[in-house]
């Protein structure tokens, strides 16, 4: 196996919950050494208190974290923010989603670590970027669905809005600031210079309603939520089937007529009524009338195989059980495991993306929070034993 493409890159990762360690986590699969900075008990990344938890430590934590060395820090304390800085003048990259201006408060922002290491690469994830009159306000997953806009567009027909049933804000904000910080670190491997990298993540999820606002500004209309149905042609929607829903994209004419005739309802092919997308949409009740008394005759599977044959793209709307029935995780070998000392083994899904020339490890090493401060410090600064006990010599300090 060759080495991954990021091997010798270090990041030094003081991102927390979801907005944050999820890009970095995409880093230390194409193979960067990541330090992931938390705060003394009780005040660890609170992903180590959700469900599903062993031991104090969580499965959605260990999805964002693997691989990750664990370094506690309290910079109340005397020395750690100097430990800090002496890290991140040994590193390439710093990252960070606090609320906007609290790393400068400390005096770790990326003006002071400039300071320390012209060509750091560092990266803010908040919710309304670093600059601007909202780049103050506080900002949650939920939140950002609703002020993005993408709520207004989600939910069943005649509905006002729905937040998507994933943190859809913090995952996709979380992801453009990992593409954001690969572009940062090949300009600093171009120009010897540092760069900021400031992911929005207002910005980034009003790009998930991209056509919606492109079609506003041209056109002045309103996209309101459609439920499971295409907005602009039909036939593109869900169709029941005796145990479930089945997705159809039958949305061209030809995928179209392929579907009906299939469904055995091809005299209804020369109805003015369904002559074309648009026109199918306006009349997607009559549709749903002739449509759905033969597809719920099908199981889901048969039902999506059938379309499937036909040439129409469709699929089941697979639960988690179903998904992981369908045997497709192991066909893309997308199954990881993380082993933490005290939770044990913890399944996760991998990257999806495989390359040819390397490959992302499928066992993979989860680290309690705090558990490798004493190696970290050592091995990278060089502190002793007696520096490092020093530095955690206060009530409630990770043991090192």
């Amino acid at each position: 196996m060759n080495e991954r493409p990021l091997s010798g890159i270090r990041i030094l990762d003081s991102t927390q919950m979801t907005a944050g360690p999820w890009g970095v986590q995409i880093l230390a699969d194409l193979g960067a050494e990541v330090f992931k900075i938390e705060r003394p008990a009780p005040q660890h990344d609170v992903n180590r208190r959700l469900p599903v938890s062993a031991n104090g430590t969580s499965s959605y934590f260990m999805c964002m974290n693997k691989d990750k060395k664990s370094l506690e820090f309290d910079y109340s304390k005397p020395g750690h923010k100097e430990a800090f800085l002496k890290l991140a003048a040994k590193c390439d990259v710093v990252t960070e989603n606090f609320k906007c201006g609290s790393m400068k408060r400390l005096g770790l922002d990326y003006e002071s670590l400039k300071k320390v290491n012209p060509g750091i690469v560092y990266s803010a994830v908040c919710g309304y970027g670093q600059t601007g009159p909202k780049s103050k306000l506080a900002a949650a997953d939920i939140v950002i669905q609703a002020t993005s806009g993408f709520m207004s567009v989600n939910g069943a027909k005649g509905s006002s809005c729905m937040k998507g049933g994933s943190s859809i804000a913090d995952i996709y904000s979380s992801m453009a600031s990992a593409l954001a910080i690969l572009a940062g670190i090949i300009y600093k491997m171009e120009t010897g210079e540092g760069v900021m990298v400031d992911t929005s993540m207002q910005s980034a999820c009003m790009t998930l309603v991209e056509y919606e606002l492109a079609k506003y500004l041209n056109t002045g209309e309103i996209t309101r939520p459609n439920g499971n149905a295409d907005y602009e042609v039909g036939f593109a929607q869900t169709v029941p089937a005796s145990d479930g829903l089945v997705m159809v994209d039958a949305a061209s004419d030809a995928h179209f007529a392929a579907f009906m005739r299939l469904l055995g309802l091809e005299e209804y092919l020369g109805d003015e009524r369904f002559k074309d997308g648009p026109s199918r949409r306006d009349h997607a009740e009559d549709l749903e009338k002739l449509i759905f008394p033969v597809t719920e005759k099908y199981t889901m599977a048969e039902a999506a195989q059938r379309f499937r044959e036909a040439g129409v793209p469709a699929g089941e709307v697979n639960t988690q059980d179903r998904l992981l029935r369908s045997l497709y995780l192991e066909e893309q070998d997308m199954l990881q495991t993380v082993h933490d000392r005290k939770f044990g083994d913890c399944k996760t899904l991998g990257q999806p993306m495989q390359f040819d020339k390397f490959e992302i490890p499928k066992n993979r090493r989860g680290a309690q929070s705090g558990e490798d401060s004493a190696d970290i410090l050592r091995e990278v600064l060089g502190m002793s034993q007696e520096e490092i006990k020093e530095l955690y010599s206060y009530e409630g300090a990770v043991e090192v």
